[in-house]
């Protein structure tokens, strides 16, 4: 490591630190008896730990928390001072990538665990060990996805379902009428080589898409280098146009979907990691008034209705219901429009706040000692 960037992780400690402490100290002095809760993320605000910790306590903090978020450059040291600072009433690990965020590290405060992905199937020395042993002793778990819960529940009682949620982000986004031609066919997956499966599935689908007639452009996302895009065009039907986006901050990334007319998701269940997945992209998608096209996987089923979206593992419908969309700006608009309704009411970052407000204050209700003023919240169902 350079000695840039030890002194750049140095000064990233010690400002996330410093910043607590003195909000710590602003608490103390003017008495707040808000809740507090104290997040900790397996990794910067990227991908889940931004959506999932970072976003979750600024929302949670509109919502009459004393939330924070402990970078996860602070070590060990430097954790055990801001929980003996910020005197949290709960402590929230997001994922246990992290080698800190585990049940031994909690200091006998009351943790909730949450996840959203089958991190029990990655072989990662010692990964699987700690999430079954923090999971066992969490005071509840919020998982992602009906597959991750069942996992959960089968060692914490307390477990839930949370599906991930995202910022609407602002600006205009442009009718399908004027997204250009020929319209653009995206799979914005990270990193698309790394999904062999997945990308065998999308290049088989183009295929048979240009074989139909269908006239598009396909988009792929997360490619860094000539290299992997050289090799996506050698592996691409002839004559099929591509574009290939590199690795983008994300409110850069959501604004270039807002030229795609159709966006892909495909799961390949065959995968155990994949199983684990949930919506992922399909937020980004939905943001930018995207009709998705995904798997029969996951929860998606709960969520789209044939208006909404296409969800199926059948090729044939992916073939006919893209090449529909592809062809019909003016079905994309009103599967896209649809969609957007149920984005804000059930996968927005307001509406995902809102369950884990109540979730974390039923778990605080439920610790020793947990009788907090201002707690009580309501009954979670299901």
């Amino acid at each position: 490591m350079s000695l840039g960037k030890k002194t750049k992780n140095q000064l990233a400690r010690m400002t996330s630190e410093t910043r607590i402490h003195c909000r710590s100290l602003l608490d103390r002095f003017t008495a707040s008896r808000r809740p507090r809760v104290l997040f900790f993320p397996s990794s910067p605000p990227e991908a889940a730990s931004l959506l999932r910790a970072y976003n979750m306590a600024t929302a949670l903090t509109d919502l009459g928390w004393r939330a924070d978020c402990v970078s996860p450059l602070v070590r060990r040291g430097g954790r055990m001072r801001l929980i003996r600072a910020f005197r949290p009433n709960l402590l929230v690990f997001q994922q246990c990538r992290h080698p800190l965020n585990a049940a031994e590290h909690a200091r006998g405060i009351p943790y909730v665990l949450d996840t959203d992905d089958a991190d029990f199937y990655l072989e990662v020395p010692g990964l699987k060990d700690r999430l079954e042993r923090t999971s066992r002793q969490a005071a509840g778990v919020i998982a992602g996805s009906r597959f991750l819960r069942d996992w959960h529940a089968a060692r914490c009682a307390r477990t839930t379902v949370i599906w991930t949620g995202t910022p609407m982000s602002d600006g205009p986004r442009p009718d399908h009428r004027e997204r250009g031609e020929p319209p653009v066919l995206a799979w914005a997956q990270a990193k698309p080589l790394d999904y062999k499966q997945e990308l065998d599935f999308v290049l088989d689908l183009a295929g048979r898409l240009q074989d139909c007639g269908i006239v598009f452009t396909l988009r792929f996302y997360g490619v860094a280098s000539e290299g992997e895009a050289a090799e996506l065009r050698r592996r691409l039907p002839a004559g099929i146009p591509i574009q290939t986006m590199p690795p983008l901050p994300y409110e850069e990334f959501l604004r270039s979907l807002r030229e795609v007319s159709v966006g892909l998701s495909p799961i390949m269940a065959v995968s155990p990691f994949s199983r684990g997945k949930s919506f992922g992209k399909i937020l980004a998608y939905l943001d930018a008034k995207v009709p998705v096209i995904t798997s029969r996987e996951a929860d998606h089923a709960l969520f789209f209705t044939p208006d909404s979206g296409i969800v199926s593992n059948d090729m044939d419908v992916w073939v006919e219901g893209a090449g529909r969309l592809l062809r019909d700006p003016a079905a994309r608009q009103a599967m896209a429009d649809a969609a957007f309704d149920d984005f804000r009411n059930r996968l927005s970052l307001a509406s995902a706040a809102a369950l884990t407000d109540a979730f974390l204050r039923n778990v605080i209700a439920g610790t020793p000692g947990g009788r907090v003023s201002g707690l009580g919240g309501r009954a979670l169902s299901g």
